[in-house]
């Protein structure tokens, strides 16, 4: 068969399936024919219940307006031209519902009257169902209702065909423009079923968002007093208001004076939960310019937020996929930084947000809720498990910083230990015995003394200043007996108490004595701090006739020897990341700077 063929088949087939649709147009014009354009359809065989749209408003009062025979075709389409300003007096609104097929006889129709404020009556087909609240034409006289109300039609009352649905209502204690909220009809029983499915996935939800929120001020106080954990503590308890009120209002129908204090929490804890989520994940995953992301971040949110309310609608879409846009681009950039539980909370982030989307779960209608459910526990789960691995590599690290500064502790004890350290001594010893004995008792009892206090700061994280001064002076005492010469510390603008790790000035002047001084070589070592309000900053100067062969090396040749090695490794131990260490050779003198910051 050739190309030519095969195209005239497909041609064939594509005219057959469009002759068949447009044999089934008229079908369903003829089958719609005998129901009014814009009418409210609702089937007595389906399950499940609809809402009612299609209303008609009308500023006035008329009782002839319940009927069913009163004509409201000139009346204002609330779907075309919705109230633009708050409308405080009496008002009408009509819709027509059509019923077909055949009713549960097991059950009655019931009608669901949610959010419609602030007193209504509510009529059917011209008699009376539900009074909420008092009518009025006056703020004293009317007297506001339930937010939520429900009520079961008679059997009689629900025949197949055309059924008029009236409300007539006030609204003098809101500021609502578009007073009338969600009305929609079907079985009582699958009202009372849609109430305790809803209120399960409210406790479900807000049982995790309680435990999230309290793990995480737990965490606070337990004593890491990390910023973030506050931050998604506060996100969570917003969010469990969201999930508390609906729930509260199905079961306790909260009356209209609420809405003066729910509707300002709605209004600004929407804003505040995605800002505080938002700037969680900057502070989480410890992200460079974190202040200017935080700003970007509440002053995109701010101008979305207030682009919504001031616009309108499209806006609103803007300000809904505002949180998940920001914080998966925060995420993203962590991912690239490589920061440690970014990724579990993106795809928290991800799953919780396509929950979110009714089109893509259409067809699992109505038990897209369960949908909602796995999307909100995803979310939280993801971002605990991204905090405990965060805590998890933190605990990893200290302990790496322990161990590596246990092992240089040991090779620094080695060091002052070591065979070539004891014979040099003790050959120093026998020469004093000889020459001078009261200098040989100075120089063991010197040496006991060092080693003594070594053994007692070794294993400490911080000792005062001045416990390490003096061991240094112990040190700088050995080594002058030894070398058959004078050395001296020189201190300006020390604080005793001031506390600093074990041993780094003692390893600085005994790298100063191996390197910088010949045998028989006085000198001196001057050690200065100067204290501010944000760091305490250490100066360690010395001289010598060997630094002059120092500095014809080049920088790649002085390498760092495990003096300096345990020094960072101890000032990474007691101040992690608040510490700075410079050395350089200016001059042909050594220079070494320390900086603390509180």
């Amino acid at each position: 068969m050739n190309s030519k063929c095969t195209h005239f088949n497909y041609s064939r087939c594509a005219i057959i399936i469009a002759l068949a649709i447009a044999s089934l147009i008229p079908n369903a014009i003829f089958a719609q024919s005998n129901k009014p354009i814009s009418i409210n359809t609702h089937n007595l065989s389906q399950e499940y219940s609809s809402s009612i749209k299609h209303w008609y408003y009308k500023i006035g009062d008329d009782s002839t307006w319940t009927q069913q025979n009163s004509d409201s075709t000139r009346w204002i389409s609330l779907q075309d031209f919705p109230p633009s300003t708050h409308q405080p007096g009496i008002q009408w609104y009509r819709t027509t519902v059509y019923l077909e097929g055949i009713q549960d006889e097991y059950d009655v129709l019931a009608i669901s009257a949610d959010n419609i404020v602030s007193a209504f009556e509510l009529y059917w087909d011209g008699q009376l169902l539900l009074q909420n609240g008092v009518v009025a034409n006056s703020r004293e006289k009317e007297i506001p209702g339930r937010l939520k109300n429900m009520i079961k039609l008679k059997r009689e009352m629900t025949t197949p065909g055309e059924h008029v649905i009236a409300i007539r209502l006030s609204n003098f204690h809101t500021k609502i423009k578009r007073p009338l909220g969600y009305v929609s009809i079907g079985y009582h029983y699958d009202f009372l079923y849609s109430h305790t499915y809803k209120g399960s996935h409210f406790l479900f939800v807000g049982g995790g968002l309680l435990f999230a929120g309290l793990f995480c001020i737990a965490m606070f106080f337990a004593g890491s007093r990390h910023r973030a954990y506050p931050l998604f503590a506060l996100y969570c308890f917003i969010t469990l208001f969201y999930q508390i009120y609906p729930m509260i209002n199905l079961y306790n129908t909260l009356n209209i004076e609420s809405l003066k204090f729910t509707n300002i929490i709605i209004r600004y804890g929407i804003l505040i939960s995605q800002l505080s989520l938002i700037i969680f994940f900057i502070y989480t995953f410890e992200l460079k310019r974190k202040l200017t992301l935080v700003t970007i971040s509440i002053g995109l949110t701010v101008l979305v937020y207030w682009l919504a309310v001031s616009f309108g609608s499209n806006f609103y879409f803007l300000y809904n996929e505002l949180l998940p846009i920001v914080a998966g681009g925060i995420l993203i950039y962590s991912i690239q930084q490589k920061k440690t539980g970014s990724g579990v909370a993106l795809i928290g982030l991800v799953v919780w947000r396509l929950s979110k989307r009714p089109d893509l779960f259409a067809g699992l209608s109505p038990h897209a809720m369960y949908v909602y459910i796995i999307g909100d526990i995803v979310l939280l789960f993801c971002i605990v498990l991204a905090i405990a691995r965060i805590i998890n590599a933190q605990t990893m690290m200290l302990q790496e910083i322990k161990l590596r500064s246990s092992r240089l502790e040991v090779d620094l004890l080695k060091k002052n230990i070591q065979p070539h350290f004891i014979l040099n001594t003790l050959q120093s010893i026998m020469s004093w015995i000889k020459k001078k004995p009261e200098n040989a008792f100075q120089l063991i009892e010197a040496l006991a003394e060092e080693f003594k206090m070594i053994n007692r700061i070794s294993d400490k994280k911080t000792i005062p200043l001045h416990q390490e001064i003096e061991l240094c002076n112990t040190h700088l005492k050995i080594m002058g007996f030894r070398m058959g010469s004078n050395y001296e510390l020189v201190s300006d603008g020390l604080c005793d108490d001031e506390p600093v790790p074990p041993m780094i000035f003692h390893t600085l002047i005994e790298n100063a004595l191996t390197h910088s001084f010949k045998t028989q070589e006085s000198g001196s070592i001057k050690l200065s701090c100067e204290r501010k309000k944000q760091a305490t900053t250490y100066h360690l100067t010395n001289n010598g006739s060997r630094l002059k062969e120092v500095a014809k090396k080049s920088s790649a040749e002085i390498q760092e020897g495990m003096g300096l090695k345990y020094i960072k490794a101890r000032l990474q131990e007691s101040f992690p990341g608040k510490w700075k260490l410079d050395y350089t050779l200016d001059n042909d003198q050594w220079n070494v700077m320390i900086v603390i910051v509180h």
